[in-house]
């Protein structure tokens, strides 16, 4: 399992990640979100053992990854940014992988590439910044980790090869039971994905709940109020957020339960409809409640 405890960061003495803790089993898909800057490429830095953590601990089945080798080669890190060797073949680059992983699949790179089609005989430098995406993808799954973290991996991605990459990380979680730490804006593919998600704001663990628990935290409702919603919902504690499209009223609330309910229809609401609500949607909610909270302080 991989373990951060208690983890501290800075930069020039700027707190980047303040008191964060997550765990990562094997077999589960654990989604990082939040806002630009809010610390999660630090975090993810900090996981694989490229930064060392000013306080805290990061341990992958007890065994602290950073200045470890032991450790690092059963990780997979697919970053935001891939920088290979740029005069190198993608083949050669293949080969050199073989000699630092041991249990590198030459089979399984091959296979990979079956799907996403990067030419071998290619210069890295040529490829582009999808292409890149995709042999790191590749070179990172073909060392068969135990455990795979992941940076904005779609990125440069077009919607089939995104399509692809879900697919096939699905099936490396379902096949081999690799613990996954993903980071992505795509918000829509982690809500289909993940088991669990951190939030992260300003550094520091905003929620951390299991996708379930977190949908459940809030409710979206469709309310239909045929005379207009009346001015007194808005300042209702547990209303997050209001919109609507005449006379259908979009609410997101906390707490919802039958006392709201009969609330809003002795406020004149004609048809209260429940509806999933999106983790994008919710990742928007949460993150204005907060900001007002902040304004507040």
């Amino acid at each position: 399992m991989l373990e951060i405890k208690d983890l501290y960061k800075s930069y020039d003495k700027k707190e980047a990640l303040r008191n964060v803790s997550l765990t990562v089993k094997p077999g589960e898909i654990h989604g990082l979100i939040g806002e630009n800057s809010a610390g999660k490429t630090t975090l993810i830095k900090c996981a694989v053992g490229i930064y060392r953590a000013d306080k805290g601990e990061i341990t992958y089945d007890d065994k602290p990854v950073f200045d470890n080798p032991e450790v690092k080669v059963r990780i997979g890190y697919v970053a935001d940014y891939n920088d290979y060797i740029g005069y190198y073949k993608v083949k050669r680059m293949v080969k050199t992988y073989c000699y630092f992983y041991p249990k590198f699949s030459v089979e399984r790179f091959n296979e990979l590439n079956q799907i996403f089609n990067i030419p071998v005989d290619l210069k890295i430098s040529s490829l582009s910044k999808g292409q890149k995406m995709r042999l790191a993808y590749m070179m990172e799954l073909s060392k068969e980790p135990d455990y795979l973290i992941l940076d904005e991996p779609t990125s440069g991605l077009d919607p089939v090869a995104k399509a692809k990459f879900f697919e096939i990380l699905i099936n490396e979680v379902e096949t081999r039971n690799i613990g996954v730490l993903i980071s992505s804006h795509n918000l829509e593919s982690l809500e289909r994905i993940c088991d669990t998600v951190t939030m992260l704001k300003s550094g520091e663990v905003e929620k951390q709940m299991t996708m379930d628990a977190m949908k459940e935290e809030l409710t979206e409702l469709n309310v239909v109020f045929e005379g207009g919603a009346p001015k007194e919902l808005s300042s209702f504690p547990d209303v997050l957020k209001i919109s609507n499209v005449g006379s259908i009223y979009t609410l997101i609330v906390k707490n919802y339960d039958e006392k709201f309910m009969k609330k809003l229809k002795e406020m004149g609401a004609g048809l209260i409809e429940p509806v999933d609500i999106s983790l994008e949607e919710l990742f928007i909610v949460l993150q204005s409640a907060t900001d007002k909270e902040g304004e507040h302080e």
